[in-house]
């Protein structure tokens, strides 16, 4: 595990994050197996503010998947951020977006943090994608980097540019946490 980027209580962003036969079960049970996973558009489940005049990303939850409980428990117990012992509650969900799909700019303002990991071990960076922020002290962005962590303290001003290549989609577990 690398931290690669922070701002002291709002950004966490770390590289290297599973050991990689862990990352590599994640990778292929999503992408072998993207086609029987139930996605479903988040469309009619989000704010319309965060997909409004883009394509909504897909959308599947996640549970009892034990590579997902052990990425759950490194996410809580890393190194460089550990959140609270008792969680009171923690959402895992994968997203998948194809091409033109993103999310706007919100603040995850009902959870205390939001958990990126990414899975993509191949994306480019013209393909977009990438996590955008914006907060009084200035703004940034963070790539599209598989077997990468990104934690958010809320509320954080962000969203997701849309994807602009038709290859691949991007793809990430997201967790939200309160």
């Amino acid at each position: 595990m690398n931290l690669r980027y922070s701002i002291p209580g709002k950004v966490w962003w770390i590289t290297n994050f599973l050991d990689y036969p862990t990352y590599k079960i994640i990778h292929n049970a999503i992408f072998k197996e993207r086609n029987k996973i139930n996605f479903k558009s988040s469309k009619g489940t989000w704010d319309d503010i965060l997909i409004e005049s883009i394509i909504p990303p897909r959308v599947s939850g996640i549970s009892n998947y034990p590579p997902f409980e052990k990425l759950k428990i490194l996410a809580r117990l890393n190194p460089y951020f550990q959140f609270e012992k008792e969680v009171e509650e923690m959402s895992t969900n994968i997203h998948y977006m194809q091409k033109g799909a993103g999310i706007n700019w919100h603040n995850d303002h009902c959870w205390k943090y939001g958990v990126t990991y990414y899975i993509n071990n191949r994306w480019q960076e013209n393909w977009g994608g990438e996590l955008m922020f914006t907060n009084e002290n200035g703004h940034g962005f963070i790539p599209v980097v598989g077997n990468s962590l990104l934690i958010l303290k809320a509320p954080l001003h962000h969203k997701v540019n849309p994807v602009i290549t038709s290859t691949m989609p991007r793809v990430s577990v997201q967790m939200f946490i309160r």
